[in-house]
């Protein structure tokens, strides 16, 4: 299955910005059901610059995240926000039902979500889905065109071009 999740990010204090700031990510659900994966458009080099606190590990506010550990030094540099990144995180949560508990255990003013929206579902449609073909077509995706624009190619962007991709739909919308 092919999910997109769209959240606006707890901030101490909201700037009219941030209440109009969303985060777009996909979830795939594996046959296998040992983990998920979170595939999601970003800034280059943004998990390395923010030393590897990634919303969707448990121990983000950690001194040193475990992610971060197993970062080789090329991954760690500031991040640039012109350009993209895809990243995949495989996580845990199993399911959609794991992945609503875990963003709900997070959400509220104080945390790390706010408002989130499960916007689309689907099986993945593509005869050729493994994760190496996944990582292919990810491959391909960012190497097209590696730039990244708040308003017009972003993560919400990312996200619907990619659920559309993998579920064979038109006109998926963030």
């Amino acid at each position: 299955m092919v999910h997109m999740i769209s959240h606006r990010y707890a901030v101490a204090k909201e700037s009219p910005r941030d209440m109009l700031t969303w985060h777009s990510v996909v979830f795939l659900e594996w046959e296998h059901g040992q983990f998920g994966t979170i595939v999601e458009g970003a800034y280059l080099n943004g998990i390395g610059g923010y030393k590897g606190r990634s919303n969707w590990y448990h121990d983000k506010d950690e001194g040193v995240t475990r992610l971060y550990k197993t970062m080789p030094p090329e991954l760690i540099s500031p991040w640039l926000t012109t350009a993209a990144e895809v990243r995949c995180y495989d996580v845990p949560m199993k399911n959609l039902d794991e992945l609503k508990e875990y963003v709900a255990k997070y959400t509220g003013p104080d945390k790390r979500f706010l408002d989130p929206n499960y916007s689309f579902s689907h099986r993945a449609r593509l005869t050729y889905r493994s994760r190496a073909n996944i990582a292919q077509y990810l491959l391909n995706y960012i190497s097209r065109d590696c730039s990244y624009s708040e308003l017009t190619r972003n993560c919400q962007t990312f996200a619907a071009d990619l659920c559309g991709f993998l579920a064979g739909k038109k006109d998926v919308l963030p």
